[in-house]
């Protein structure tokens, strides 16, 4: 091996051993941003979203970088990879309060699964102000990982997914209701009544609900 080719090598190896630690580092970032549950609370809202996006974004792309010079087949093994994280990434971030109904329609099972818990009584009897804590694969449904009860219709709960949250009050967000709700059904969206008829209906129950309704 000439010298040229010495120096390559011996400069390659450390470089990638750090792209190893860089992506460990990356996806711990990750792991932290979906276990954290940060609020999207006030103008947080703007801010909360994106940097959970690109944390994700730098890991994924330190992953194709890597995915690339790790195996022979580097440009099928990138794209393999890419195609698989971005369907993880478009997962677990929520973009519910930039598009309702796409968020809701891509994680239909996930809303399913809560009016199915809602309609069998196991979501939406707490009667803390915030709710009770959602199953943990289906957090990602709410800012604050929560279902809260904020108004009943003959005698069923009408239950909140918050997608943000205002400082000192009010919220926006999902609701859910096993029945057709009344014109003048209006519920406490933590310090904001809003009727629900007044939000966007997304079907089989679910309804985009702000502050304005």
């Amino acid at each position: 091996m000439s010298d040229t080719g010495a120096v390559t090598a011996a400069t390659v190896r450390p470089v990638r051993r750090y792209g190893w630690i860089g992506l460990l580092a990356a996806w711990l970032g990750v792991a932290w941003v979906e276990m954290a549950d940060l609020p999207n609370a006030s103008l947080l809202l703007f801010v909360i979203p994106p940097f959970e996006l690109a944390v994700w974004l730098i890991a994924l792309t330190l992953t194709v970088r890597l995915a690339r010079g790790a195996v022979p087949t580097g440009a099928s093994a990138a794209l393999a990879t890419a195609v698989l994280l971005v369907g993880v990434c478009a997962w677990f971030t929520n973009w519910g309060l930039f598009h309702p109904a796409s968020y809701w329609a891509s994680h239909r099972w996930a809303f399913d699964a809560v009016a199915d818990g809602v309609q069998e009584g196991r979501i939406g009897t707490s009667r803390e102000y915030y709710g009770q804590r959602l199953p943990l694969h289906l957090r990602d449904l709410s800012t604050n990982g929560r279902a809260a009860v904020v108004g009943r219709q003959d005698d069923k709960p009408v239950v909140f997914l918050p997608q943000w949250t205002g400082i000192p009050d009010d919220a926006g967000g999902y609701v859910y209701l096993d029945a057709a709700p009344r014109p003048d059904l209006v519920v406490d969206l933590f310090g904001q009544p809003v009727r629900v008829a007044g939000g966007q209906h997304l079907g089989d129950g679910w309804w985009y609900i702000l502050p304005g309704n």
